[in-house]
């Protein structure tokens, strides 16, 4: 089982947290996001495979928080191989949102970003979806509310979570782990004006909507933002 997040974040860890490197290397050119192709594992067909799902993104509600819903007859199997699926289709979904998403002034190159993610996520597991479903969409919902931040150091966790940080002068951090069910995780490293040699830590955790007002008294609107 994994240390708890507290200690788990040092200044060092910050920007190489888990197994996935934090460095933005975002390819030019990539290419449109109905042309690419992602990488996926051999999968065996059900040898019965009736069934009826409908995704219903909020696609270009601009005020609403994205949802799909998957409305199953219920005398119909849904089977794994089904749901991995069902969970690809929605991260492309909601990478094709942030691209189109007028709200978000950095879209192309984070999605582009996502995409590398993506792809590398699978490489490493090709029976894994890539990205926690949850997470991506926590993720757009935050980004959308918030449309002053700057770009962020965008990488996963080890479990395929979105994990987002935004750095400034002095060794100022402000990093947030994006949990599947809507919860998030920060930590904020700050200087210590009284001790120059030191550093004040702030960590908690906050929920997508009220995470910047949670940690505004600390004075992050000056760095994290335009």
């Amino acid at each position: 089982m994994p240390e708890p997040f507290e200690e788990q974040i040092t200044p060092e860890a910050i920007i190489a947290y888990g197994n996935k490197s934090l460095k933005d290397d975002i390819p030019r050119g990539y290419p449109y996001i109905g042309a690419w192709r992602i990488p996926q594992a051999h999968r065996l067909e059900p040898q019965s495979k009736i069934w009826n799902a409908w995704n219903t993104p909020a696609v270009n509600q601009e005020g609403s928080e994205v949802t799909v819903t998957i409305w199953l007859e219920e005398d119909n199997p849904y089977t794994q191989t089904d749901l991995l699926e069902d969970e690809e289709n929605q991260i492309q979904e909601l990478i094709f949102l942030i691209r189109n998403s007028s709200s978000i002034p950095y879209r192309e190159t984070l999605a582009n970003r996502l995409i590398t993610l993506l792809k590398d996520a699978k490489e490493e597991d090709f029976a894994s979806v890539g990205i926690n479903v949850g997470s991506l969409r926590s993720f757009y919902n935050f980004l959308r509310l918030h449309t002053t931040l700057k770009y962020p150091i965008t990488s996963l966790t080890p479990d395929n979570t979105i994990y987002a940080s935004w750095k400034g002068e002095q060794k100022r951090v402000f990093s947030v782990h994006f949990l599947p069910n809507g919860d998030v995780r920060f930590v904020i490293f700050k200087p210590n004006d009284r001790h120059p040699e030191k550093q004040i830590r702030i960590s908690g955790t906050a929920t997508t909507d009220t995470l910047i007002e949670t940690v505004t008294p600390n004075g992050l609107g000056d760095w994290i933002a335009e």
